[in-house]
């Protein structure tokens, strides 16, 4: 995964996504280079006599094209948390469902807990509240997520 970190007026913002490395264009691309090879094999099947070669290609373009739009779903994900000089902004994107929570920056605790497996996730809790961060990151990004986000909640504001 890869996340980046802006500073600009005095506010940070730490940003994580998933990589991809297709972009939409080249994805497009790919499908439609499968496209045309499945079609001029199936086709010279179909002329061959062997007709049911047809709808297996055309399933298997289904399942192709089905997978790739399940990528593109997942490549619009991200995790971003903002910090300015006294609010401290985390928003999330999963799955076409965002969610944004807003927390006083002086009384923000940010920690790492395990509860949900092996890996740590951060959280950020204030007066009952939490948001969980760290989906996209690999638990070495989470813990200098984590040490980064410690020292600039820590300074005063």
């Amino acid at each position: 995964m890869a996340i980046t970190m802006k500073e600009a007026a005095g506010a940070r913002s730490w940003i994580a996504r998933p990589n991809c490395s297709l972009t939409p264009t080249l994805r497009r691309g790919v499908i439609a280079l499968i496209l045309a090879a499945s079609l001029i094999v199936s086709t010279g099947f179909l002329l061959a006599g062997a007709w049911l070669v047809l709808p297996f290609a055309g399933l298997e373009l289904l399942v192709l094209f089905i997978a790739l739009r399940a990528i593109d779903r997942q490549g619009a994900d991200y995790e971003s948390i903002q910090l300015d000089d006294d609010s401290l902004i985390v928003s999330t994107r999963q799955s076409s469902v965002s969610f944004r929570q807003s927390f006083h920056a002086g009384w923000a605790r940010i920690s790492l807990d395990a509860a949900d497996g092996p890996d740590p996730l951060l959280y950020v809790r204030s007066h009952g509240h939490t948001a969980r961060v760290g989906r996209l990151l690999t638990a070495d990004e989470r813990r200098l997520l984590f040490s980064d986000l410690s020292r600039h909640l820590a300074r005063p504001h």
